[in-house]
């Protein structure tokens, strides 16, 4: 292979860190198109509060003036209207039960799929970013850790769309209504609960920020975790094969054992916190009782106004446990956003604006012209490069590994820049053009053959056209991949993970026949036989020559018997070309290539 850009994976997950004002900017274009739907969750939400206020006081007004009734009739006024009958108040009730039921069932329905369409929204909109991104961020980047971000990110803000904000929205309304409530039956009492309401907003205010920490380190060791998982299981012969087992386990021991630390830590935060918000509220209750009871030995207060008032107590703090709860997930979900956010911000490969009057149509012809390459600053791939090629011709590229030889086809297909130099498509700068047309005309058939799980057919037309069944089956014949009806289903034939149940060599031939399919101007083979055996080198040689037939073909190899029939030929050494020429003419030349032959030829 050729020169790859530097090992520069990292091994630990950076912290990100976000003001919450940042994340609400960047998620408001996924929640703006469902804002009529959550003011709808918003009034449905004040509804479901003003009953739940209201039970309560039909408690009180049950005991006052029925079961222990303080006047010498017994009755209870709602609303102004008098009711003389406990049966009559008793079916009140019930009804105005059932309404807060239905109502509140409305509400989380609408509650939930509003969160599930957002989330919809965003896990698209990430992994249609992510696709866009340039081939830069992967080499920095693991498969494991971007996977965390679709999967377990995601999901973790999926929970604060579809339960958390809008509770937490209910339950400040709730306890700021039942603080409302609280002060119309006894000002007095009131007051005593507004001594802890200080104390609460601090521990809060404190917690908060410990917890985000705390979920922030978790979720870093998640995506190391995912990330040293998804590479056991790439390497899982490498592993069983060779003595690296214990090693490996040892590493992934250690980053399941720091993100267990990470975990008890914020349990610890979080038990903490909920016991300490559950002592405030026995203590106010007492408080509470201690003050009632003088009162109504004053006769100043009713029992059923101490009942309702203890009532309004327990759901005072019942929202306030919840809130507690509900803030642990809002912290966790936060800093999932942070890094979806993070990955968001990422700026996409860079679009180039066309100046070209007309789209490219056909590639007819590919000059390079000095061109110079790095990955990193002051450390040159490549040199000087400098060749052209015509339709119905083919180069052939060759070199020791890291001498630039896939780096040339990085550039061609602008995954990369040149650092210097031109890149010229039918005589018009290459960097003048839309790099999609550039690709839409251009075939690769790489060194290890990638497959889609699904079906043959599928494959074969990657870009979703409806092609005929006689296309497919003429492209499948051209790539001799007559195997698939002997063997397998032919066009319906399932591929699985990792193209099972097909052969290596098989496999670069239904690439090589999705290559015919596509019908490309520029086909380009990268290491496409390497690690075959003679018989499938054999078949992929004769299927890439009818490829190649009208075509402009590029042939990046180690074996020299590959490109012996190219046009020209270019031998690379540390990033510049050494030797160029036909396979005779280098021959003549008594060269490296030379050398390399016969050395092939032992």
């Amino acid at each position: 292979m050729a020169a790859n850009p530097p090992a520069a994976i990292a091994t630990q997950e950076r912290e990100v860190r976000l003001d919450n004002r940042v994340l609400f900017k960047a998620l408001w274009p996924f929640i703006r198109p469902y804002v009529w739907m959550l003011g709808l969750t918003t009034l449905l939400v004040f509804v479901v509060t003003f009953f739940e206020l209201l039970m309560p006081i039909l408690t009180q007004k049950a005991f006052d003036g029925f079961i222990l009734p303080t006047g010498p009739e017994s009755f209870a006024s709602l609303a102004g209207i008098k009711i003389s009958s406990f049966t009559n108040f008793c079916l009140i009730f019930a009804g105005i039960t059932c309404t807060a039921f239905v109502i509140d069932f409305c509400q989380s329905l609408f509650m939930e799929y509003t969160g599930q369409k957002i989330i919809l929204g965003l896990r698209c909109a990430l992994f249609a970013h992510m696709t866009g991104l340039p081939v830069s961020y992967y080499d920095k980047n693991s498969s494991g850790r971007l996977v965390s971000r679709v999967a377990g990110d995601i999901e973790n803000m999926n929970e604060m769309f579809t339960s958390v904000l809008v509770f937490i929205f209910k339950d400040l309304v709730l306890m700021t209504g039942i603080l409302g409530v609280m002060f119309f039956i006894n000002a007095r009492m009131a007051l005593t609960l507004f001594l802890v309401v200080p104390l609460i907003i601090a521990s809060v205010l404190v917690f908060s920020k410990i917890l985000r920490n705390a979920f922030r380190t978790i979720r870093q060791k998640i995506a190391e975790i995912n990330h040293s998982f998804s590479e056991g299981i790439i390497g899982i012969k490498i592993i069983q094969t060779i003595p690296s087992k214990k090693p490996f386990m040892k590493r992934f021991a250690r980053l399941n054992q720091e993100h267990f630390s990470a975990a008890m830590f914020q349990i610890r935060i979080f038990a903490l916190f909920m016991p300490f918000i559950g002592f405030l509220g026995v203590a106010s209750i007492a408080v509470i009782l201690w003050t009632g009871s003088f009162a109504i030995m004053d006769q100043t207060l009713s029992l059923g106004e101490l009942i309702a008032f203890l009532s309004y107590m327990k759901l005072f703090f019942r929202p306030l446990r919840d809130l507690s709860e509900k803030f642990n997930l809002l912290q966790n979900a936060l800093s999932s956003a942070e890094r979806i956010i993070l990955v968001l911000q990422q700026p996409k490969a860079r679009e180039r604006v066309t100046r070209t009057r007309n789209p490219l149509k056909t590639i007819d012809r590919i000059e390079f012209e000095s061109i110079d390459f790095s990955y990193t600053p002051k450390k040159p791939v490549l040199e000087q490069i400098n060749f052209s090629l015509g339709k119905g011709k083919s180069i052939g590229i060759v070199g020791q590994t890291g001498s630039g030889k896939s780096s040339i086809i990085n550039l061609l297909t602008g995954f990369y820049r040149p650092d210097a130099g031109r890149i010229l498509i039918n005589h018009i700068p290459h960097d003048s053009m839309d790099i999609t047309d550039i690709r839409s005309r251009t075939a690769l058939v790489m060194q290890d053959p990638f497959l889609f799980s699904g079906t043959i057919r599928e494959n074969i037309t990657p870009r979703g056209e409806s092609h005929k069944d006689c296309r497919l089956e003429t492209a499948l014949k051209k790539a001799d991949c007559t195997f698939l009806s002997e063997k397998f289903a032919g066009l319906d034939t399932l591929i699985r993970e990792g193209g099972a149940p097909l052969s290596s060599g098989e496999k670069q031939l239904i690439c090589i026949a999705r290559a015919f399919a596509f019908d490309p101007d520029l086909i380009i083979f990268d290491e496409a036989t390497s690690y075959m055996d003679s018989q499938s080198e054999q078949r992929v040689h004769k299927a890439m020559k009818k490829l190649m037939q009208g075509r402009l073909s590029i042939i990046i190899a180690h074996r020299l018997s590959t490109i012996r029939d190219c046009d020209q030929i270019l031998l690379l050494r540390e990033g510049k070309i050494r030797e160029k020429g036909s396979h005779r003419e280098l021959i003549d030349l008594n060269g490296e290539y030379h050398h390399l032959l016969k050395k092939e030829m032992i």
